[in-house]
Formats: C-alpha cells, structure tokens, sequence
C-alpha cells in the first residue's frame, strides 16, 4: 500500500508505507556464466547529489534547516525524482554537504531515501568564509563569478567524501545538472571509483555554464544525460557532440492522483477564494531575477480595471516576497493576493482547480513541476517558452507559450485567458489528458527504469 504526500511548494512524491531493507550488494548480475545477453535487475545504490554546493547556499532562503530538510521537506522536483528512483529503481543516499553539518545522517520520512550530511571541503569552506563574512566583504562581491566557480569545483574535493563513497559503494551516480563545477568533479570521481553517471537538465544554459572550456569534456562524459526538452537533446547533440543514444527526455513525475480536476466550486471554497470571481495563479518561488512575478504584476494591473472580477494569486514565497507586497499594493491594491507557500498536493490542486489559468513568465526553468501540476488539474498554462515548457504546452491546445521576457506578448496571454472564459475552459480536458500520457508516475517511472537498466547494463554487461 503506497500513498502520496506532497512538501512545502506543492511538490508531490510518493512514500511506500512498507520499510525498505538495506541488505548486501546489489547490482546487475548475469544469468549464466556471466553473459551479459541475459540480465537481471536488482535494486541498484543510488547516490544522488543536488544542485547547490553547500546546504547554506539554497534552502535556508525557504525556510528549511538541516533537520528539516533531512527528514520531511520536499519541496522541490529533486524530491519528486528521488521518490519515484527510491520507490520503482534503486536505494538512493542522497549526499549533500555543509559548512557545519548539524547530522550525519537520517531517513527521509517522505521520499523514503537516506540523506548523509558531509562537511564541504576544507578549501572551500575557507573561501566561503573569506567571501562572505569580512566586514567589507561587499567590496569584492563584483568576483562573485570567479568565486562561485572556484567553490563549485572544490566543494566536493574532500578525502573524507572519497572515503564515505568507498564505503558506501554505490553503482550508480545520479547528478542534478550538468552546468556546474560540482558537476565535473563529480564525473572525475566516479571516473577514478568506476561508477557510471547520469545527470538530469534543471534549467541551466549555455551561456552561465561553470567551467565553459572544461564542459566539451565533460558533458559528452556523462554515461546518460536526462534533458527536460527536444529543444535541449538537439543543443547537446550539435554544440557538445553528445551521442544521441545517450541522451533521453524525461520530464519530472507529477501525483496524478492527487492533482486531478475538481468540482470548482468545492476547490474555492477549499482554498479560501470567492466562486463568484475568476483567478490567474502563479505557483513558484518569490526569485524575480528568474521567475518574473513584478511583471506579472506589472501587466496584470494594466488590465485589473478592465476586467473587475478577476484577481490575481501568488502561492509561494521567496528573497523577493517583501517587495513584490509593495509593488502590488502600489499597482493593484486589493487585486493580488499572496498566499504563501501551499503544502501538499490537495490543498494545492484546489488553487490550480479555481484558476483560469497558470501564469509562469519566468526567464529559465527546466521542465517547471508547477507545469505539470496545474495541467494534471486541467488548469491550461501561460508560460514563457524557456526549457521543457513547451514539452507539455501546446499552443492552443493545452496553453499558450510566449517569448521569454515580452511583456507585450504577456499582456495579450492575460487578456486573452480573461476575455475568452468558455475557449479557456474548453481546454481543460486536452490539459489533463496530457499530463496523464506524460508525467503520471507509472509513466515517468517505465522511462527511468529503461534509463538506469540501460546505464547498468552497458558497465556490468
């Protein structure tokens, strides 16, 4: 018996309600007499490791300590891959690091997975510390870009890391993006301990890649690279020379179970909303740099008089929550409301079920978990065209893609959505239809098992 629980941000991953043992080795093994035509999987060690160098670097920002994040935070769509890789794959670890770790280790209670906590290495730890805390340690915050650097490629250059991945054993790594220098030290290390590496695209460019030279190498280096889009597979194919057969689209495995269409009148009254007005919803960190959320505001209080009984929502919070408030209360009061962060797939599903429509003008995403939630509710989607975005948004059909950064183009996606109710609406069954053939659990899982028995296969065949 297996049910779904949802972490902070809407995210949903799946918990079995049996424990799972952690026994002896397990790995691919040959039937007879060490063929390799003849092969049985059996569950593999997965360690997995995350975008940010340190822990500090990211989830203190949200909200999350250690002890939190070790044990029930799961807010993101690492969290929804790590679930679905805990539960239909393998026995994940996942390893993140720290520049005073507070644990060493603990069982996640929703995904199921371990989590080990390692001190970052001695060197960057000394370079944090000199970036960040001297009294006028903001007079050399224009070097960020050589000390982000620097510290992404040395973060994990620890013997004692080494020394836990010896012990630990694993057959596989499992790495959150490939733009980073933690990226590379990481297929280094599994170069020298002879693991293969899999890594999965959230959101980065070319352009802001870490280590740019370095990348020509390394990128094709990866055993199998996981990308959010046909868009990305056919960059990697022509810029980095990656062989096709070691590229797959897989996008990020949405709780079609628990984000599913609703009567809307019982999802209003479930989040709070008035039934008798409309809502354009945003879902998201408060990041303005990437996610845009003030020009939504900005545009959406352009059009706020004209249409008198539509609102806009804001689920989530961020670095930038404080001053969007302002902007809107300055441009649209009374017309924006800010909800905070919504755990949990049902309490969230009655947001996407009372919405005409998700809005998402972000700059860069990968393949936005809050995409696949919406349409798995029947919510269609207004959203910049930007990473695995257009793998799920089909103009016309399911949404509406615009030009990353064109307010313009913004303005016409709202008006449009509040002008044409019964259009909007009429796309609401083709929205859930897709989700389900795209991103439901069962299909998103049958596309990473091929994926990691493929890896497997190809080292211990």
């Amino acid at each position: 018996m297996r049910s779904w629980r949802a972490g902070r941000g809407g995210t949903a991953v799946e918990k079995s309600a049996s424990p799972l043992r952690w026994g002896g080795r397990r790995s691919w093994k040959g039937h007879e007499r060490g063929t390799s035509d003849r092969v049985s999987w059996e569950r593999p060690r997965i360690a997995f490791f995350d975008y940010p160098d340190v822990f500090e670097d990211f989830y203190p920002h949200y909200g999350v300590d250690q002890r939190a994040f070790a044990t029930r935070w799961a807010g993101t769509g690492s969290h929804a891959f790590v679930a679905l890789l805990q539960r239909e794959v393998g026995d994940v670890v996942w390893y993140a690091f720290s520049l005073a770790p507070e644990f060493e280790e603990a069982r996640h209670e929703v995904v199921s997975c371990r989590v080990k906590m390692l001190p970052s290495s001695w060197l960057h730890r000394r370079l944090w510390r000199l970036f960040y805390l001297p009294r006028m340690a903001w007079r050399w915050r224009g070097a960020y870009p050589v000390y982000a650097a620097a510290a992404s490629y040395v973060a994990l250059a620890s013997g004692r890391f080494v020394r836990t991945l010896r012990r630990d054993r694993p057959d596989v790594f499992f790495v959150q993006d490939y733009a980073t220098g933690r990226y590379d030290t990481l297929l280094l290390i599994a170069r020298a301990l002879g693991v293969p590496l899999i890594a999965y695209h959230s959101g980065s460019r070319p352009e802001h890649y870490t280590g740019r030279l370095a990348k020509r190498w390394t990128i094709p280096g990866a055993d199998r690279l996981i990308v959010s889009s046909r868009e990305e597979l056919a960059m990697l194919v022509r810029r980095y020379r990656v062989a096709p057969e070691r590229l797959a689209v897989i996008l990020t495995p949405i709780d079609t179970a628990g984000f599913r269409p609703l009567n809307r009148i019982e999802a209003c009254r479930a989040a709070g909303l008035e039934s008798a007005r409309r809502y354009l919803l945003f879902v998201g960190r408060l990041d303005d740099g990437v996610k845009r959320v003030s020009a939504l505001i900005r545009v959406f209080a352009t059009l706020a008089c004209s249409h008198a009984d539509a609102d806009l929502v804001i689920v989530g919070d961020g670095p930038d929550g404080a001053m969007l408030r302002r902007l809107a209360e300055e441009h649209a009061p009374g017309r924006v409301r800010f909800v905070g962060w919504v755990a949990g797939a049902e309490p969230l599903a009655a947001f996407y079920n009372a919405a005409e429509s998700l809005v998402l003008p972000s700059l860069r995403e990968g393949f936005p978990t809050v995409v696949g939630e919406a349409m798995a509710c029947g919510a269609p989607v207004l959203a910049s065209c930007v990473g695995g975005v257009g793998e799920l948004v089909i103009e016309g059909e399911t949404g509406w893609l615009l030009p990353p950064g064109d307010d313009d183009a913004l303005r016409a996606g709202l008006s449009f959505v509040l002008a044409h109710p019964e259009a909007v609406a009429s796309m609401r069954p083709r929205a859930r239809c897709l989700a389900e053939e795209r991103v439901s659990p069962a299909v998103v899982a049958a596309e990473l098992r091929k994926c990691f028995a493929e890896v497997m296969k190809g080292r211990h065949g």
